[in-house]
């Protein structure tokens, strides 16, 4: 929108992204939340958030096929945690069913629809996600593996911000299709990284701290929306 408005307005848009709490979004205490789930606390933990339809929903059943791939190869303490909802729960479920006999093991946690995400971002040790979850993963110190409805962007790092913020992580604009290889492939690199992972995680959070903090937004958007009362009045 921001690019269409730039090419058909002679005016210069003022692109002013919506804030995030993070005070709320922040690392926090998980042993609770695992215990609730099962999930070890050895455990590699991977977190999927969106709404489950369409291109969402695809994207979803494609990482779960990757991880069973990822768990027959190399067989890591490996747990999968969706959170969402939407018209193919019930595919998503019977898929889940039929990797945990494949692998016989149950480490795919489908916990529904949520509304305190700031509670589950941080169980994770890497976040798949696109637009504000990877923002708000990012502030609780999540490293995000960025996949979304235009396609594949990839682990976001620090040399990364820029091109992933502009391509909305994968949902506006993409490097390349996503596929279960590529989704497996880099994965397995993810989960045999921890330790850098951590790091990347601490620099997500500094990023958002300068650039999304919810205060700072909303003094910009106050300064902009003085400055047009200024406008008017002149």
């Amino acid at each position: 929108m921001y690019e269409y408005v730039q090419e058909e307005t002679s005016v210069e848009p003022v692109l002013i992204a919506n804030g995030i709490d993070t005070e709320e979004y922040s690392e926090r205490d998980v042993t609770e939340l695992k215990a609730q789930l099962n999930i070890p606390k050895e455990a590699f933990v991977l977190l999927y958030s969106s709404r489950i339809n369409w291109t969402k929903a695809n994207i979803c059943m494609m990482l779960l096929r990757a991880c069973k791939d990822v768990k027959l190869s190399k067989p890591p303490h490996l747990h999968v945690v969706v959170v969402g909802d939407g018209p193919r729960f019930k595919d998503l479920q019977n898929l889940t069913d039929l990797i945990h006999r494949t692998c016989k093991d149950s480490f795919i946690h489908l916990v529904g629809e949520k509304q305190d995400m700031q509670h589950y971002y941080p169980i994770a040790d890497c976040v798949v996600g696109t637009g504000r979850v990877a923002l708000e993963a990012m502030a609780c110190t999540k490293p995000v593996l960025a996949v979304g409805n235009h396609g594949y962007f990839g682990l976001v790092d620090k040399n990364e911000y820029d091109n992933a913020w502009n391509y909305y992580f994968g949902d506006h604009n993409s490097r390349h299709a996503c596929s279960r290889f590529t989704l497996a492939r880099d994965l397995g690199t993810i989960i045999a990284s921890s330790e850098h992972l951590k790091s990347i995680g601490l620099q997500s959070r500094e990023w958002i701290l300068n650039k999304f903090e919810v205060t700072k937004v909303t003094e910009e958007l106050l300064e902009l929306y003085l400055d047009k009362l200024k406008d008017e009045t002149t």
